[in-house]
C-alpha cells in the first residue's frame, strides 16, 4: 500500500520572507568591514630630556605619526614660549610629525598667528624631519566658535603644503557653526578626557561624547585618549586606567562610531615622566593584549650579610606594587626605602609605588638568618 502527501504551494509571504533572508545573508557577506583605527601619539614635553630622546625609537610600531608640542602661548597674557625640541632625534625617529602650538584660554586669538608654528615646522623639515603639518590646540569657548572659524580660514590660506589640524572639545557639538568650523582644517582631534571635572576618563562618558559629535557633523575625525595621571589641588589622584581605556578601545572596534578614523594618544611616556603610562603599557593597550599584572618579589644578596628586598614588574603593563610584604625568619635588621617602612616583620607602604612594565625596584633590606619572603 502506498500513500502520498498532497503538495502545497508556498505562500507569497513565505517566499518574500525567504528572499529577505537570502538577501540579508548576501549583504552580510559583502559588507565591508570598518577600516582599522590608525594610531598616533602626542609628545607633550616642555623639557626634552635624554630619557625622552631615547624613548622615541622605542615607541610602539603602530604609531604612524608623532604630534609634537613645539610652541605655547601661555598664561593670561599668552606669553610666547618655544619648546626646546630635539629636532635631530625626531629626524632619526623617521615617523611623520605634526608640529603643535598650544594656546591657553578661551578668548579670541587676537595677536596670535599660525606662522609661529609653521616657521618651526618648515625648519624641522629642512633638518630631515618628516613634517606632515601643524596643529592648533586651543580650547575655544563654544560661544566664540564663529570668530574662531573666521580666524582659521584666514590662517590656513598661508600654510602652503602643510596640513592643518585642530583639537576640539565635545561640547562644541551643540554649536550651529560646527559644520562650517570642521570643514576648514584637514584634520580634527576630539578630546574625550578631562572634559568634565572631576572626572578624567570613563568609557561610557567618552562614547557619549563621540556619538553626539558624530550626529552633529559628518566630517571624519580622530579621538584623543589619555595615558596619564593627574593630582588635583585637593590632593585627589585621577588616573586613566589602562583597563578602562582598553575597554573603550575594544568597544570602538566592535561597535564603530561613524566618522572615527583613528586615535591620538595623550601622551607618549618615558622613564622620566612618572605621571604617564610607559610605552610598553601603551603598546599592550592598543594591541588589545592581556592587561594582567605580573609582579614578583625576591631577596637579592647585597653583600656583607644583607639582603635587598626587590619588587619587579615582569608583565607588559604598569602596575601598583603591593602595600605590604612580609618576611619569615630570624630578622636582625629590617628597613625600607622608597615609601616602605618596617612594621613588625613586614614592610608597609601607605602609598605603594607604581612600577612600569619591566621596572625593578629595591624597597628595603634585611639582615638575619633563614630569611624568606611570605608569598602574598
Amino acid at each position: 500500500m502506498s500513500s502520498s502527501l498532497p503538495s502545497r504551494k508556498p505562500s507569497a509571504a513565505l517566499t518574500a520572507c525567504a528572499l529577505a533572508c537570502l538577501l540579508g545573508v548576501g549583504l552580510a557577506c559583502t559588507r565591508t568591514p570598518p577600516a582599522p583605527l590608525r594610531h598616533e601619539a602626542y609628545v607633550w614635553q616642555r623639557d626634552w630630556s635624554p630619557e625622552l630622546t631615547r624613548t622615541l625609537p622605542q615607541a610602539p610600531s603602530e604609531l604612524t605619526a608623532l604630534r609634537v608640542l613645539a610652541r605655547e602661548r601661555s598664561g593670561p597674557e599668552r606669553v610666547p614660549v618655544e619648546v626646546a625640541v630635539d629636532v635631530a632625534a625626531l629626524a632619526r625617529a623617521g615617523r611623520e610629525v605634526v608640529a603643535v602650538m598650544r594656546v591657553e584660554g578661551t578668548a579670541p586669538l587676537d595677536g596670535v598667528s599660525l606662522q609661529e608654528v609653521t616657521s618651526l615646522a618648515r625648519s624641522w623639515r629642512a633638518h630631515g624631519v618628516r613634517v606632515r603639518g601643524v596643529e592648533l590646540d586651543h580650547d575655544c569657548a563654544t560661544s566664540a566658535l564663529a570668530a574662531y572659524a573666521d580666524w582659521l580660514e584666514r590662517e590656513k590660506a598661508s600654510l602652503g603644503d602643510l596640513a592643518l589640524s585642530i583639537t576640539a572639545l565635545p561640547t562644541w557639538a551643540t554649536s550651529p557653526v560646527l559644520a562650517r568650523l570642521t570643514a576648514i582644517p584637514d584634520d580634527v582631534v576630539v578630546q574625550v578626557h578631562a572634559v568634565r571635572a572631576p572626572t578624567l576618563f570613563t568609557p561610557e562618558q567618552a562614547r557619549g561624547f563621540l556619538e553626539s559629535w558624530a550626529k552633529a557633523t559628518p566630517r571624519p575625525f580622530r579621538v584623543a585618549l589619555p595615558t596619564y595621571r593627574v593630582t588635583l589641588r585637593d590632593g585627589r589622584r585621577l588616573t586613566a586606567e589602562p583597563h578602562d581605556v582598553a575597554r573603550f578601545l575594544a568597544s570602538l572596534r566592535e561597535r564603530p562610531i561613524p566618522g572615527v578614523t583613528g586615535v591620538v594618544w595623550f601622551r607618549l611616556g618615558h622613564p622620566g615622566d612618572l605621571e604617564s603610562w610607559s610605552p610598553a603599557t601603551l603598546a599592550t593597550v592598543l594591541r588589545g593584549e592581556s592587561l594582567a599584572p605580573r609582579l614578583s618579589s625576591r631577596l637579592v644578596d647585597a653583600g656583607g650579610g644583607a639582603l635587598d628586598i626587590v619588587i619587579e614588574n615582569t608583565g607588559g603593563v604598569d602596575a601598583t606594587a603591593p602595600s605590604r610584604l612580609t618576611l619569615n625568619g630570624r630578622l636582625e635588621v629590617l628597613d625600607g626605602v622608597g615609601g616602605y617602612a618596617p612594621r613588625g616583620s613586614s614592610l608597609v607602604a601607605p602609598r605603594p609605588p607604581h612600577l612600569r612594565a619591566g621596572e625593578r625596584r629595591v624597597i628595603g633590606f634585611v639582615r638575619g638568618t633563614e630569611v624568606s619572603l611570605v608569598a602574598p
